[in-house]
């Protein structure tokens, strides 16, 4: 759990700076979804394709260093040996795919009712 009560707003606030985090490791596609709206349990996706497995694992390493930085506790410690590393950070879940599994299941399709969030 985090050390405080945080708002929406810096929810949001906290995804968008994740995906630049992927982004500058260059993740590719990268998606922040908002799921308030048609899941009861779930509030934000953030979705990022890796080159490789190898890059999977980097970027995956990249976003637990972000969210250890900011004191932004995970529900579990993750396998990062797989083509689809899941984070999950209660208020966040992170989603990192390899191409060929991101287009199998095509998560912005299952949820495609989902608002997207501009990542500036």
């Amino acid at each position: 759990m985090h050390k405080k009560k945080i708002t929406e707003k810096e929810i949001i606030r906290i995804a968008k700076e994740c995906a630049n985090v992927l982004i500058g490791k260059k993740a590719l596609d990268v998606l922040v979804m908002d799921l308030r709206e048609i899941n009861s349990y779930l509030n934000y996706f953030i979705i990022a394709t890796g080159n490789s497995h190898i890059h999977c694992t980097a970027l995956a390493k990249e976003t637990v260093k972000y969210f250890k930085n900011i004191e932004f506790s995970g529900m579990a410690k993750p396998r990062l040996d797989t083509g689809w590393i899941a984070l999950d950070y209660n208020e966040i879940v992170v989603h990192i795919f390899t191409r060929e599994l991101r287009d199998y299941y095509q998560l912005e399709r299952l949820w495609g009712d989902a608002d997207f969030i501009t990542i500036e």
